[in-house]
């Protein structure tokens, strides 16, 4: 067996393991468990309803794979440090997909006030779907970047998953987070390669409140470098580089 097979073999298994602690949790039910069990190929394709934190919880069409994945990294391993929100705090969640995050941080932080974004149109409506139990979130069916206007979305097969700005997409709206003009304390970003235009598009807002930066740090070569440079360009922070789950993460506090 080689050393690819073995990694494939262990994933394999750290998955299967992670669905039966979602069944036991009560999150998702035995049907769709055991249908997690079968081979990748013969899985449902179809949409599912779960509960998550006790409400219903929308699943696109043939992704309770990707549900379990980030389930499990977000909440379970809490990936982005939702015990760094401030009380009372303004939240900015750039790549919300269908919502996972930002649930988790207005279950653990209902004093916050949370605003979702999310361009992708079939993920935003299972978002506003989802969200509607939670009064301290706000969904936007739009991009952020480095400028207002119109941005080229491409959808990917698996959705929320690997939906990126890019040529040859649909079109989507685009804002800056300066632009939106609200406080900022949190900013939770996992965008696919596009964290470092959301940056560009905040420079202002970060100058003013200073907010606490958690961000995804995988996405292209260069991230580890530059993302810390071009943050520390706009204002003085230490950033952290994480390894809290499959994915790394930069953790970055104001000086």
């Amino acid at each position: 067996m080689t050393i690819d097979n073995i990694t494939i073999g262990l994933k394999s298994i750290t998955f299967r393991i992670d669905v039966w602690k979602s069944f036991f949790r009560g999150t998702i039910s035995l049907p769709q468990a055991l249908n997690m069990m079968l081979l990748h190929g013969m899985r449902s394709k179809k949409d599912a309803w779960v509960k998550l934190f006790g409400h219903p919880f929308h699943v696109l069409a043939g992704e309770m794979t990707l549900y379990v994945v980030l389930t499990e990294q977000i909440i379970e391993k809490n990936q982005y440090h939702v015990e760094l929100i401030p009380d009372n705090a303004s939240v900015i969640d750039a790549g919300a997909n269908v919502g996972i995050f930002s649930i988790f941080a207005a279950v653990n932080h209902p004093d916050a006030t949370i605003y979702a974004f999310e361009p992708a149109p079939e993920t935003f409506a299972a978002l506003r779907e989802n969200t509607k139990y939670y009064p301290n979130i706000r969904v936007f069916n739009c991009a952020l970047g480095d400028r207002t206007g119109t941005a080229s979305l491409v959808i990917t097969p698996n959705q929320g998953a690997g939906n990126h700005i890019g040529k040859e997409g649909i079109p989507v709206d685009m804002k800056t987070i300066d632009s939106l003009g609200v406080r900022m304390d949190f900013l939770k970003m996992d965008t696919e390669g596009y964290e470092s235009p959301i940056l560009q598009g905040a420079t202002e807002t970060i100058k003013k409140w200073k907010p606490i930066i958690v961000m995804s740090a995988y996405h292209k070569p260069n991230d580890k470098k530059e993302l810390p440079e071009l943050l520390n360009s706009i204002s003085s922070y230490d950033c952290e580089l994480r390894h809290d789950s499959s994915d790394e993460d930069f953790i970055c506090k104001p000086q």
